[in-house]
Protein backbone atom coordinates (compact mmCIF):
# COMPACT_ATOMS: atom_id res chain seq x y z
CA UNK A 1 0.00 0.00 0.00
CA UNK A 2 1.77 3.50 -1.02
CA UNK A 3 1.27 6.45 1.82
CA UNK A 4 -1.04 8.54 -1.20
CA UNK A 5 -3.25 5.59 -0.76
CA UNK A 6 -3.22 4.80 3.07
CA UNK A 7 -3.44 8.49 3.40
CA UNK A 8 -6.78 8.83 1.44
CA UNK A 9 -8.00 5.79 3.35
CA UNK A 10 -7.26 7.85 6.85
CA UNK A 11 -8.56 10.57 5.21
CA UNK A 12 -12.05 8.55 4.48
CA UNK A 13 -12.57 6.94 7.53
CA UNK A 14 -12.39 10.28 8.95
CA UNK A 15 -14.50 11.98 6.80
CA UNK A 16 -17.00 9.57 7.20
CA UNK A 17 -16.74 8.89 10.88
CA UNK A 18 -17.91 13.10 11.01
CA UNK A 19 -20.68 12.09 8.40
CA UNK A 20 -22.38 9.47 10.17
CA UNK A 21 -22.37 11.32 13.61
CA UNK A 22 -23.78 14.37 12.14
CA UNK A 23 -26.21 13.11 8.83
CA UNK A 24 -24.17 14.47 6.03
CA UNK A 25 -22.12 12.51 3.26
CA UNK A 26 -18.87 13.96 3.48
CA UNK A 27 -18.48 15.74 -0.24
CA UNK A 28 -17.40 19.21 1.75
CA UNK A 29 -14.66 17.74 2.95
CA UNK A 30 -13.50 15.34 0.35
CA UNK A 31 -14.43 17.67 -2.99
CA UNK A 32 -11.61 20.76 -1.44
CA UNK A 33 -8.98 17.71 -0.37
CA UNK A 34 -9.37 16.28 -4.07
CA UNK A 35 -9.46 19.60 -5.37
CA UNK A 36 -6.20 21.27 -3.75
CA UNK A 37 -4.55 18.34 -2.14
CA UNK A 38 -4.79 16.56 -5.35
CA UNK A 39 -4.60 18.62 -8.51
CA UNK A 40 -7.94 17.85 -9.41
CA UNK A 41 -10.21 19.82 -11.49
CA UNK A 42 -13.35 20.89 -9.87
CA UNK A 43 -15.64 18.46 -11.50
CA UNK A 44 -13.32 15.89 -11.23
CA UNK A 45 -13.26 16.47 -7.61
CA UNK A 46 -16.93 16.54 -7.34
CA UNK A 47 -17.35 13.28 -9.48
CA UNK A 48 -14.66 11.47 -7.21
CA UNK A 49 -16.03 12.85 -4.12
CA UNK A 50 -18.99 11.13 -4.48
CA UNK A 51 -17.21 7.79 -4.46
CA UNK A 52 -16.77 8.77 -0.41
CA UNK A 53 -20.08 9.96 0.04
CA UNK A 54 -22.06 6.97 -1.68
CA UNK A 55 -20.03 4.85 0.50
CA UNK A 56 -20.77 6.38 3.17
CA UNK A 57 -24.52 6.90 2.90
CA UNK A 58 -24.49 2.89 2.44
CA UNK A 59 -22.46 1.59 5.25
CA UNK A 60 -24.14 4.09 7.91
CA UNK A 61 -27.75 2.97 6.60
CA UNK A 62 -26.56 -0.54 6.38
CA UNK A 63 -25.19 -0.69 10.18
CA UNK A 64 -28.34 1.45 11.13
CA UNK A 65 -30.42 -0.92 9.85
CA UNK A 66 -29.13 -3.38 11.25
CA UNK A 67 -29.11 -2.44 14.75
CA UNK A 68 -31.39 -3.14 17.59
CA UNK A 69 -32.43 0.25 17.99
CA UNK A 70 -32.27 1.65 14.76
CA UNK A 71 -34.23 4.88 14.29
CA UNK A 72 -34.61 4.52 10.19
CA UNK A 73 -37.85 5.46 9.23
CA UNK A 74 -38.51 4.65 6.39
CA UNK A 75 -42.19 6.39 6.29
CA UNK A 76 -39.78 9.57 6.47
CA UNK A 77 -36.68 7.67 4.43
CA UNK A 78 -39.32 7.11 1.18
CA UNK A 79 -41.10 10.49 0.48
CA UNK A 80 -37.70 12.24 0.83
CA UNK A 81 -36.25 10.66 -1.42
CA UNK A 82 -38.58 10.64 -4.62
CA UNK A 83 -38.69 14.81 -3.22
CA UNK A 84 -34.91 15.01 -3.61
CA UNK A 85 -34.99 13.25 -7.43
CA UNK A 86 -37.77 14.99 -8.09
CA UNK A 87 -35.82 18.63 -6.86
CA UNK A 88 -32.59 17.84 -8.13
CA UNK A 89 -33.67 17.54 -11.86
CA UNK A 90 -35.59 20.83 -10.70
CA UNK A 91 -32.87 22.34 -9.56
CA UNK A 92 -30.40 21.83 -12.87
CA UNK A 93 -33.34 23.45 -15.00
CA UNK A 94 -32.86 26.49 -12.75
CA UNK A 95 -29.61 27.06 -12.43
CA UNK A 96 -29.16 29.00 -15.09
CA UNK A 97 -32.49 31.77 -14.44
CA UNK A 98 -30.74 32.30 -10.70
CA UNK A 99 -29.19 35.41 -9.55
CA UNK A 100 -26.16 33.31 -8.06
CA UNK A 101 -25.01 35.96 -5.92
CA UNK A 102 -28.58 36.97 -4.57
CA UNK A 103 -29.52 32.99 -3.51
CA UNK A 104 -26.00 32.89 -1.58
CA UNK A 105 -26.90 35.81 0.03
CA UNK A 106 -30.53 33.98 1.15
CA UNK A 107 -28.33 31.04 2.29
CA UNK A 108 -25.84 33.21 4.13
CA UNK A 109 -29.21 34.30 6.50
CA UNK A 110 -30.57 30.50 6.32
CA UNK A 111 -27.48 28.79 7.49
CA UNK A 112 -26.48 30.99 10.05
CA UNK A 113 -29.50 30.87 11.55
CA UNK A 114 -29.70 27.41 11.65
CA UNK A 115 -26.13 26.88 12.36
CA UNK A 116 -26.37 28.90 15.65
CA UNK A 117 -29.83 27.16 16.74
CA UNK A 118 -27.99 23.97 16.28
CA UNK A 119 -25.59 24.96 18.35
CA UNK A 120 -27.49 26.59 21.11
CA UNK A 121 -28.38 25.09 24.41
CA UNK A 122 -31.16 23.36 23.75
CA UNK A 123 -30.61 20.94 21.03
CA UNK A 124 -33.36 18.27 19.75
CA UNK A 125 -33.84 14.96 22.11
CA UNK A 126 -31.60 11.87 20.67
CA UNK A 127 -34.98 9.59 20.44
CA UNK A 128 -38.71 10.43 19.41
CA UNK A 129 -40.58 12.61 21.87
CA UNK A 130 -44.16 11.08 22.87
CA UNK A 131 -46.93 12.96 21.26
CA UNK A 132 -45.09 15.11 19.17
CA UNK A 133 -44.84 13.24 15.98
CA UNK A 134 -47.14 14.20 13.11
CA UNK A 135 -49.33 11.88 11.59
CA UNK A 136 -48.39 9.84 8.78
CA UNK A 137 -49.91 11.60 5.75
CA UNK A 138 -48.56 15.12 6.57
CA UNK A 139 -45.09 13.82 8.04
CA UNK A 140 -44.89 12.08 4.37
CA UNK A 141 -45.95 15.49 3.29
CA UNK A 142 -43.32 17.83 4.84
CA UNK A 143 -40.80 15.24 3.94
CA UNK A 144 -41.44 14.87 0.75
CA UNK A 145 -41.20 19.24 0.39
CA UNK A 146 -37.69 19.33 2.27
CA UNK A 147 -36.93 16.35 0.00
CA UNK A 148 -37.40 18.56 -3.00
CA UNK A 149 -35.86 21.87 -1.13
CA UNK A 150 -32.55 19.90 -0.57
CA UNK A 151 -32.66 18.20 -4.50
CA UNK A 152 -33.28 21.43 -5.67
CA UNK A 153 -30.50 23.49 -3.62
CA UNK A 154 -27.96 21.04 -4.21
CA UNK A 155 -26.94 21.80 -7.83
CA UNK A 156 -28.16 25.14 -7.67
CA UNK A 157 -25.54 25.92 -4.95
CA UNK A 158 -22.99 22.96 -4.93
CA UNK A 159 -23.96 21.94 -1.34
CA UNK A 160 -25.10 18.39 -0.56
CA UNK A 161 -28.72 17.51 0.80
CA UNK A 162 -27.90 16.61 4.13
CA UNK A 163 -26.91 20.29 4.90
CA UNK A 164 -30.22 21.14 3.88
CA UNK A 165 -31.97 17.99 4.99
CA UNK A 166 -30.60 17.36 8.50
CA UNK A 167 -31.87 21.25 9.73
CA UNK A 168 -35.33 21.46 8.32
CA UNK A 169 -35.86 17.79 9.35
CA UNK A 170 -35.29 18.94 13.29
CA UNK A 171 -37.32 22.34 12.89
CA UNK A 172 -40.05 21.34 10.72
CA UNK A 173 -40.61 17.55 12.72
CA UNK A 174 -38.57 17.68 16.06
CA UNK A 175 -40.79 15.26 17.59
CA UNK A 176 -38.98 12.04 15.53
CA UNK A 177 -35.59 12.89 17.06
CA UNK A 178 -31.91 13.83 15.92
CA UNK A 179 -31.07 10.31 15.73
CA UNK A 180 -33.84 9.58 13.61
CA UNK A 181 -32.89 12.76 11.50
CA UNK A 182 -29.34 11.68 10.97
CA UNK A 183 -30.36 8.18 9.97
CA UNK A 184 -33.19 9.79 7.27
CA UNK A 185 -30.90 12.19 5.74
CA UNK A 186 -27.73 9.73 5.47
CA UNK A 187 -30.64 6.60 3.77
CA UNK A 188 -31.72 9.16 1.20
CA UNK A 189 -27.95 10.48 0.12
CA UNK A 190 -28.17 6.76 -1.05
CA UNK A 191 -30.52 7.54 -3.54
CA UNK A 192 -29.29 10.71 -4.48
CA UNK A 193 -25.24 9.55 -4.57
CA UNK A 194 -26.07 6.80 -6.59
CA UNK A 195 -27.62 8.55 -9.54
CA UNK A 196 -24.93 11.36 -9.37
CA UNK A 197 -22.43 8.34 -9.57
CA UNK A 198 -24.10 7.10 -12.50
CA UNK A 199 -24.09 10.11 -14.35
CA UNK A 200 -20.80 11.10 -13.64
CA UNK A 201 -19.58 7.18 -14.93
CA UNK A 202 -21.04 7.69 -18.17
CA UNK A 203 -18.51 11.22 -18.56
CA UNK A 204 -15.63 8.96 -17.75
CA UNK A 205 -14.30 11.57 -15.19
CA UNK A 206 -13.60 9.63 -11.80
CA UNK A 207 -11.01 9.02 -11.06
CA UNK A 208 -10.92 4.88 -9.60
CA UNK A 209 -7.16 5.18 -8.25
CA UNK A 210 -8.05 7.73 -6.09
CA UNK A 211 -11.80 6.93 -5.37
CA UNK A 212 -11.19 3.47 -4.28
CA UNK A 213 -9.06 4.03 -1.06
CA UNK A 214 -11.12 7.11 0.36
CA UNK A 215 -14.44 4.75 -0.28
CA UNK A 216 -12.97 2.02 1.67
CA UNK A 217 -11.63 4.80 4.79
CA UNK A 218 -15.38 5.70 4.47
CA UNK A 219 -16.96 1.94 5.17
CA UNK A 220 -15.08 1.99 7.77
CA UNK A 221 -15.57 5.25 9.40
CA UNK A 222 -19.27 5.33 8.91
CA UNK A 223 -19.39 2.11 11.10
CA UNK A 224 -18.03 3.45 13.49
CA UNK A 225 -19.93 6.81 13.78
CA UNK A 226 -23.15 5.30 13.23
CA UNK A 227 -22.13 3.34 16.74
CA UNK A 228 -20.83 6.16 18.71
CA UNK A 229 -23.19 8.26 17.75
CA UNK A 230 -25.95 5.87 19.60
CA UNK A 231 -24.02 6.07 22.47
CA UNK A 232 -25.23 8.62 25.47
CA UNK A 233 -25.00 12.04 24.45
CA UNK A 234 -23.30 11.60 21.29
CA UNK A 235 -26.30 12.40 19.41
CA UNK A 236 -26.27 16.31 21.10
CA UNK A 237 -22.58 16.21 20.08
CA UNK A 238 -22.95 15.27 16.73
CA UNK A 239 -25.69 18.29 16.10
CA UNK A 240 -23.20 20.14 17.49
CA UNK A 241 -21.15 19.08 14.77
CA UNK A 242 -23.54 19.90 12.41
CA UNK A 243 -24.29 23.65 13.88
CA UNK A 244 -20.54 23.95 13.34
CA UNK A 245 -20.51 22.97 9.75
CA UNK A 246 -23.48 25.03 8.75
CA UNK A 247 -21.65 27.84 10.51
CA UNK A 248 -18.54 27.38 7.68
CA UNK A 249 -20.70 26.58 5.35
CA UNK A 250 -22.27 29.69 5.70
CA UNK A 251 -19.17 31.49 6.07
CA UNK A 252 -18.00 30.06 2.53
CA UNK A 253 -21.11 31.16 0.99
CA UNK A 254 -20.22 34.75 2.16
CA UNK A 255 -17.09 34.80 0.50
CA UNK A 256 -18.32 33.99 -2.75
CA UNK A 257 -20.89 36.90 -2.82
CA UNK A 258 -18.52 39.17 -2.07
CA UNK A 259 -15.91 37.81 -4.60
CA UNK A 260 -19.05 38.11 -6.61
CA UNK A 261 -20.05 41.62 -6.17
CA UNK A 262 -16.64 42.72 -6.23
CA UNK A 263 -16.41 41.33 -9.59
CA UNK A 264 -20.21 42.86 -11.05
CA UNK A 265 -18.32 46.22 -8.81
Amino acid sequence: MTSRTLLLALAGAVIAFIGALCGIGGGLFAVPMLHYMFKLDLRASVATGLCLVGATAYSSTLTEWLREDSTLDLMVVGPLSLGALLGAQLGFRLSKAFDERRLKGVFVVVLLIAGLRMLGRDGVPSMPVAGAAASVVEQGLVAALIGVGAGTVAPLLGIGGGLVVVPALMFAMPGLGGLAVRAASLAVACVTSARSLQLYRREGIIRASLGGPIALGALAGAVAGVHTVHLPGMSQVGQRVMGAILLLTAARFARDVARLRRGLG
